[in-house]
């Protein structure tokens, strides 16, 4: 699931440096990306024995 939080990031950077008028994909896509960390961390942590922020 990483790998897709990396191809999706790519995807947005190429996005924006190579069609400039694609700018509002790009940016769904980063908030996509964003959004799948939140829920992979969430997930990883949630049936952790420390808390997620204490390791």
């Amino acid at each position: 699931m990483e790998f897709l939080n990396f191809v999706l990031m790519f995807a947005a950077a190429y996005l924006v440096l190579r069609r400039p008028e694609r700018e509002r994909l790009a940016f769904r896509l980063l908030v996509a990306s964003v959004v799948l960390m939140i829920a992979l961390f969430s997930l990883a942590t949630r049936t952790a024995m420390l808390p997620g922020v204490n390791y």
